[in-house]
């Protein structure tokens, strides 16, 4: 979510990234091997809750660590 909003880029946000709300939902495709954080206790209730599809990630708890891509359904 950091690196979205200081590339200028809008993200959908109630709780401003405290792994709340789960509207920062995003897919994202890893560029290379492990260039996201393993996904946690938290974002994994998060995505059940919302029955995310395989691809996507809670923004606000996730890391990056390497060369992503990423898109969301309000873009």
């Amino acid at each position: 979510m950091t690196h979205l909003l200081n590339a200028g880029l809008p993200v959908a946000s109630s709780c401003r990234g405290d792994g709340v709300c789960a509207k920062c939902r995003l897919h994202v495709l890893p560029l290379e091997e492990n260039a996201t954080s393993p996904i946690e206790a938290l974002e994994k209730r998060l995505l059940a809750k919302t029955k995310a599809e395989a691809d996507e990630r809670i923004s606000c708890q996730t890391k990056v660590l390497g060369l992503i891509e990423v898109d969301a359904d309000y873009w």
